[in-house]
């Protein structure tokens, strides 16, 4: 690279295009004084001059249409005192140089840089010619000048500026994407009218009905996308991308109340000592109470990568990839069960007008980090090609499990209302509570097959299968324990079997898409 500037205006830099026939093409490249004489002849082939913004320039490199359009450039010198002199700089008569580089040096002011050849059998001394593979900071063995150094970085640098989106490509998608559900237990049921207080919503009866729970939840289908970036380095046949897919949470409620239903309970098992087994919590029963209860769940999931690209075989009709990088996959769950009840008549040992308020709440955060090694083909037939991506994460499941609950009490009394609150629920108690992490190793394969239809030399349309599998997470309606020792809310603390217990229940993921969408290659 050279840097001119001269005396008192800037030099310029005259690119000369042929007009009809190579738009955009360095035909030559001149630096002129202030008088425009030429202080420099035209740049030798393979030569870089970074005199001037906005790029290097070499003859024969194209130049965006914006830029070929104006002949002549400006160069904003560092050095408005400085004048060229062959081979160095000089100031007030005297010259600079420093480690091989030309330099002129005025306090915090430093103008420097050799040419650069982009060959190696091009660096040869400027002066006599000797043949030389010159570095950075080196002078010719011969004659001391400054060596024409080889960096193959310029011919990369000066690529890149002046086109910006050689190589690069982009691809977004639609995805219409289905996950594995959770189980969960039975959360919510009712009983036929006449029921027995004792039987409401007990489950094995015939008479009691499943209204939430005890099925997959999450597993509905849902919308979501796909992008992809990357880009290829020149010839040298390595590439970079990153890819994020993403979809919309799926949400699975239910509310119920005793308007609806008459009789609305909480099963749960019962291993108090000397306990019942399968019993239920009322929430709402003819005569003595009414109430609500309401549950939500929800799944959200995301996952993404970024690759280095090898290409190893490259011909006209096929190609194959070999892919390394890193894997991220995101799955959280969440539910919650909410409700409240008022005593409006007795049999149930509470106050008339007692209320109660009652959560639980589980939710799991599932982070899986990992190493991706992978392959990916490509075969080609006329303006249709298939595409397949066969890749393997192995790394990390990072989860986090949190039960949380809570219960508050109203009891009417003389001159008010006695409140009190405790940090359980009915599912979550003492034994079962908090926030704990867990750290699991887990595979994560990946194949996608995306047919391609190229309509025009940048363009193409896809439609795709993308499927995806987790080994190792953790579901929130997983980690529910029906089971329940009642006597931990005594005043006398827990007798027998400690339950629920707190338990970390892994299960796998498994998801799948189909995909439209858009590719450009540039």
């Amino acid at each position: 690279m050279r840097r001119f500037a001269g005396p008192n205006r800037q030099p310029t830099r005259v690119l000369t295009e042929k007009p009809g026939e190579q738009p955009g093409v360095v035909t030559r490249v001149e630096i002129r004084n202030e008088d425009g004489e030429l202080i420099d002849g035209e740049l030798d082939e393979n030569e870089y001059f970074l005199g001037a913004e906005p790029m290097p320039v070499t003859i024969g490199q194209k130049i965006p249409t914006q830029l070929s359009s104006s002949p002549t450039f400006d160069y904003e010198p560092e050095f408005p005192d400085a004048t060229y002199h062959d081979p160095a700089y000089t100031q007030d008569g005297e010259v600079y140089m420093q480690d091989g580089d030309i330099q002129y040096i005025d306090g915090d002011v430093d103008l420097h840089g050799p040419v650069l050849a982009p060959n190696p059998d091009m660096a040869t001394c400027e002066s006599c010619g000797e043949v030389g593979n010159y570095q950075p900071g080196e002078f010719c063995e011969s004659c001391q000048h400054p060596g024409r150094v080889y960096d193959p970085r310029v011919e990369h640098i000066a690529s890149f500026l002046a086109h910006p989106f050689k190589g690069f490509w982009a691809r977004a998608e639609y995805v219409h994407l289905n996950i594995n559900g959770q189980s969960a237990p039975a959360l919510v049921t009712t009983s036929t009218t006449g029921t027995i207080r004792e039987d409401a919503g007990v489950l094995g009866l015939s008479s009691t009905s499943i209204l939430f729970g005890a099925d997959e939840l999450g597993d509905d289908e849902r919308s979501g996308g796909r992008f992809e970036i990357g880009r290829y380095f020149g010839n040298s046949g390595l590439g970079l991308s990153a890819s994020i897919l993403f979809a919309d949470d799926v949400d699975q409620n239910f509310s119920g109340d005793s308007v609806a239903y008459g009789i609305l309970a909480r099963p749960f098992v019962d291993v108090s000592p000397g306990g019942l087994g399968n019993d239920a919590e009322l929430v709402a029963f003819p005569g003595e109470l009414v109430g609500n209860i309401d549950v939500r769940s929800s799944t959200s999931f995301h996952a993404g990568d970024v690759l280095l690209r090898g290409m190893l075989i490259s011909q006209p009709d096929r190609e194959l990839e070999g892919l390394f990088g890193y894997s991220y996959i995101r799955l959280d769950d969440d539910i919650s069960i909410h409700d409240f009840k008022r005593v409006i008549g007795g049999g149930g040992g509470l106050a008339v007008n007692t209320t109660l308020d009652e959560t639980d709440r589980f939710a799991t955060d599932n982070n899986f980090h990992g190493a991706a090694f992978g392959v990916r083909g490509r075969t080609c037939f006329g303006p249709w090609s298939l595409a397949t991506t066969m890749k393997l994460g192995l790394g990390v499941t990072s989860s986090t499990l949190t039960a949380s609950g809570s219960t508050t009490t109203s009891v009417p009394i003389t001159g008010g209302t006695d409140v009190s609150t405790r940090n359980t629920g009915l599912l979550v108690q003492d034994t079962n509570a908090g926030s704990r992490d867990h750290d699991e190793f887990a595979v994560a394969p990946e194949i996608r097959l995306v047919l391609n239809r190229r309509f025009n030399r940048d363009w193409s349309f896809s439609v795709g299968y993308h499927f995806l599998y987790l080994s190792r997470v953790l579901r929130a309606g997983e980690q529910i324990d029906p089971l329940l020792n009642l006597t931990a809310l005594d005043p006398g603390g827990l007798q027998g079997y400690e339950a629920p217990q707190r338990s970390a229940f892994y299960n796998d993921l498994t998801a799948q898409a189909i995909t439209i969408g858009l590719l450009g290659e540039f």
